[in-house]
C-alpha cells in the first residue's frame, strides 16, 4: 500500500505551509480540488484555517458537513457506500467488520450525519492516529486486523470518486463478484444466465421509476393508495435518487406501517410468514423444519429480526442480490411436487383472497374452503358429517382401531378382487385413506 508523508499544521505553521496543507486536505477528503463554483461555500472555513483560527481536525469537521462534501459523497449515494468513503477520508482505512458496519450505520440512520462525523473525528483511533493538527492519510498494514481488510483498504485507497459507483460498497461488490470498474456494477455471472433475474434487475436511473411499480406489485400485491404515499415518500425519493438499492428499499418497505398493516397486524403469524416468503423469496415455506426456525425467530426476536434473517440468507443473496426485485421462481427451487403446487397456489393468491388466518399448507390439509376470504369447514351446513354423540358410542380411537384391524384381516385373503367386492363404502374409504 502507498503511504504518505505525515503533514502536520500547528500554530507555528506559516500561511504558505497552510496553503499547501489546504490542497492536501482537499485531495484527501474531496479526492480533488474544489471547483470555482464551490469556493463560496468553503470561503469562510478556508479563511479561518489560513489565519490559524481552525486546526486541521476542526477544518475537516466543517468541510465534511458542507454542501461540497455531502453533494459528492452522501446525497446520491447509498448509506453504506457513504460510510465506506468517510472511513477512507477521515480514518485512512476501510471498514473492518460487520460489527463496525452495524455500529456506524445505526448511528447514521438514528442520529444523522453530524453525529456520525462527530463520532469519527472524536474517536480514540482518530486522536491517536492524527490528533488535531495532522492531515489524515492512508495508513500502513499494521493498522489492519486481517490480510483481507488490508487488501480492501488498499483497493479503496486507489479508488477515484465515482469510479466504482455510488451504490454498492466495495466490501459487497467483491463478495458478490460484481464488476464495478466503470461506475455501474454488473451482475454476477450466474445471474447473467438467468433471464428471470435479468428482467427483474435494476441498475440505471432510468430503470428505477418502472421498478418502483414492479416492487409494489410484488410486495404489496397492489400499488399504494394516495393516502399511503406520504409515509413512504422519503423511501421512494431515496430509491429513485439511487441512495437505496433494491434490497435496502425492500428492507425499509417491509418494516413500514403500509406493509405491516396489510400482512402482519391482522394475520396469524404463520400466514404472515407465508406472505413474506412469497413476497421476498418468491416461494412458499418448504417444510415444518423451516416453519419452526422462522416461527422461533419471529415470536422470540420480533419482525425486524425475522426480515433480517430472510434478507441476510444465502438463498436471497444468490437469487436476487442487491439489485434484483424478487419474483416467483421456477420449480427447480422447490424440494417436492407438493411444495411446488403450494407455491404455485400462493403466487396466484391475491391479498385477503383466502383469509389472513389459515395458511395455504393447512387449509389444503384440512379440506377447508377459503376462496371467499373466510375459511369454512367442508359441508359445514350439513349434519350428516357431524353426528351427535350418544352415550353408548365408543371412543373414536377404539372404534377406528377395530375397523383397521378388521380390514387388515380381510386383506390377508389371497383373492383381492373378492375382498374388494365384499367391502362396504366405509371400508373402501378407510382403505383409500390408509393408502395415501
Amino acid at each position: 500500500m502507498d503511504t504518505h508523508p505525515v503533514v502536520t499544521v500547528d500554530r507555528n505553521s506559516t500561511e504558505a505551509e497552510r496553503q499547501t496543507a489546504l490542497q492536501q486536505i482537499y485531495t484527501q477528503v474531496l479526492e480533488r480540488q474544489p471547483y470555482e463554483s464551490e469556493r463560496k461555500a468553503l470561503a469562510k472555513f478556508e479563511k479561518d484555517f489560513l489565519k490559524g483560527k481552525l486546526g486541521v481536525r476542526h477544518f475537516i469537521g466543517e468541510l465534511v458537513l458542507s454542501s461540497v462534501y455531502l453533494n459528492s459523497f452522501y446525497h446520491d449515494c447509498s448509506n453504506l457506500k457513504f460510510v465506506e468513503w468517510s472511513f477512507k477520508h477521515i480514518l485512512g482505512r476501510a471498514l473492518r467488520d460487520n460489527e463496525e458496519i452495524a455500529k456506524y450505520m445505526n448511528l447514521l440512520m438514528m442520529e444523522g450525519v453530524a453525529a456520525f462525523f462527530h463520532e469519527l473525528l472524536g474517536s480514540e483511533e482518530y486522536r491517536k492516529a492524527f490528533g488535531s493538527f495532522t492531515i489524515p492519510y492512508a495508513r500502513d498494514v499494521k493498522f489492519y486486523d486481517s490480510p483481507r481488510n488490508y487488501l480492501q483498504t488498499n483497493l479503496l485507497t486507489h479508488e477515484h470518486v465515482g469510479q466504482r459507483g455510488k451504490i454498492v460498497p466495495m466490501i459487497y461488490w467483491q463478495k458478490l463478484g460484481l464488476d464495478c470498474e466503470t461506475g455501474s456494477c454488473v451482475m454476477p455471472e450466474e445471474m447473467q444466465h438467468n433471464p428471470d433475474a435479468m428482467s427483474h434487475s435494476v441498475h440505471s436511473a432510468a430503470d428505477r421509476q418502472q421498478a418502483l411499480a414492479q416492487i409494489y406489485t410484488q410486495l404489496l400485491e397492489r400499488q399504494p393508495y394516495a393516502s399511503e404515499r406520504h409515509e413512504i415518500a422519503h423511501l421512494e425519493e431515496d430509491f429513485l435518487s439511487g441512495k437505496l438499492d433494491v434490497r435496502h428499499f425492500l428492507g425499509e418497505l417491509v418494516m413500514s406501517n403500509l406493509y405491516l398493516d396489510s400482512f402482519y397486524r391482522d394475520s396469524s403469524n404463520l400466514k404472515f410468514m407465508e406472505f413474506s416468503f412469497k413476497h421476498l423469496l418468491g416461494r412458499t415455506l418448504h417444510n415444518k423444519e423451516e416453519i419452526s426456525i422462522y416461527t422461533d425467530v419471529l415470536t422470540k426476536q420480533g419482525v425486524s429480526a425475522f426480515f433480517h434473517k430472510i434478507f441476510d440468507s444465502e438463498e436471497y443473496r444468490q437469487a436476487f442480490g442487491c439489485h434484483t426485485i424478487p419474483y416467483a421462481r421456477d420449480v427447480k427451487f422447490h424440494d417436492s411436487p407438493r411444495n411446488y403446487l403450494q407455491s404455485d397456489l400462493v403466487q396466484h393468491e391475491h391479498a385477503g383472497q383466502r383469509g389472513k388466518a389459515v395458511p395455504s399448507l393447512y387449509w389444503q390439509e384440512l379440506g377447508m374452503n377459503c376462496e371467499t376470504g373466510t375459511c369454512v369447514m367442508p359441508d359445514a351446513n350439513t349434519k350428516q358429517h357431524f353426528p351427535e354423540p350418544t352415550k353408548t358410542q365408543e371412543p373414536v380411537s377404539r372404534s377406528l382401531n377395530e375397523e383397521i384391524e378388521e380390514l387388515l384381516q380381510m386383506l390377508q385373503n389371497s383373492d383381492a378382487r373378492q375382498v374388494l367386492q365384499s367391502m362396504n363404502e366405509k371400508q373402501r374409504s378407510l382403505l383409500r385413506n390408509l393408502a395415501k
